[in-house]
């Protein structure tokens, strides 16, 4: 390989080397702002949480829904799996569908009474690909500000998909970033809802003297509350995947900057090599031509 044409490869590698940087600092502030907004989620969460306690402590009865014992032929499922629409993040997606198909078959749910919804491009390819019954497809959008348009829009068409398939049970599936550590797969059952989870409050004490008073009538506040409590579990699911998405991207992007370095560090001493290789070249030239000149006016 010439001078020339090395040192081309060393300009491309060295720009290739500053878009990866760029996209690092990019996922590294994205992973940021989303943070920032699970935590007020959390803080909303518990808000939902103290309406709850609230309402038992003022003797509104929660009736948790009777557990029935489905038979896996029986069971109807709903999966809602979050993913992504952008690249650069090696098996993401199809890790998690490789997660949420496993779950479904130890649970011995039949393909044909499974449906799906999913969040993100790249996953609803690979449903497709599986040839499973896809229901609805999103995209899903790096805004802060689109994520609970997002979780509505998936809960509306949630719902239609229960009343449509007559669904016994609604599973949801996404990425949790872990600090330094490669992303893990969460898996959370929207239905059955949990609420006997909220009916044994009763036995907690109330935070402070006074209790809230409520005067709305007592069904339509929990189901209200269930509602908020969806749209906060999918919010939050939305949140987490994106900073994991950008989490995984990150360390694709450290783990790319190190090869290019290396590859930088390879270029650049075969690049002095060869300049040394070609100086010196010249020299002899320059020696052998000034020998020859000394040897002509000798003679």
């Amino acid at each position: 390989m010439s001078m020339e044409i090395l040192s081309k490869r060393i300009k491309t590698t060295q720009d290739l080397r500053d878009i990866v940087s760029t996209m690092k600092s990019l996922s590294s502030v994205s992973i940021l702002q989303y943070e920032q907004a699970q935590k007020s989620l959390i803080e909303y969460t518990h808000t939902i949480r103290n309406a709850f306690h609230a309402l038992v402590k003022n003797n509104a009865i929660i009736t948790p829904h009777p557990k029935k014992e489905i038979s896996p032929q029986n069971m109807k499922a709903i999966v809602i799996i979050i993913g992504s629409d952008n690249g650069l993040v090696g098996r993401f997606n199809k890790e998690i569908v490789q997660a949420a198909t496993t779950f479904l078959k130890e649970k011995k749910i039949q393909s044909d009474k499974t449906t799906f919804i999913t969040v993100g491009k790249r996953v609803a390819s690979l449903i497709e690909q599986q040839q499973q019954n896809l229901f609805a497809k999103y995209a899903i959008s790096n805004s802060i500000k689109a994520i609970n348009s997002i979780a509505s829009t998936v809960i509306v068409k949630m719902q239609e998909a229960i009343e449509k398939t007559k669904a016994t049970h609604v599973f949801l599936f996404y990425h949790k970033r872990l600090s330094n550590q490669p992303t893990q797969i969460e898996q959370r059952t929207l239905l059955p809802f949990p609420l006997e989870q909220y009916a044994t409050l009763k036995n907690e004490p109330w935070p402070t003297n006074n209790l809230p008073l409520i005067t709305l009538n007592t069904q339509i506040l929990i189901s209200k509350l269930v509602q908020e409590y969806l749209m906060i579990v999918l919010s939050s699911a939305l949140t987490m995947s994106l900073a994991a998405e950008h989490h995984t991207r990150m360390i694709n992007m450290q783990n790319a900057e190190k090869n290019i370095d290396e590859s930088l560090e390879k270029m650049n001493l075969e690049y002095q090599q060869k300049r040394q290789e070609a100086i010196t070249e010249e020299l002899i030239d320059v020696v052998s031509g000034s020998e020859a000149i000394a040897s002509k006016k000798q003679k």
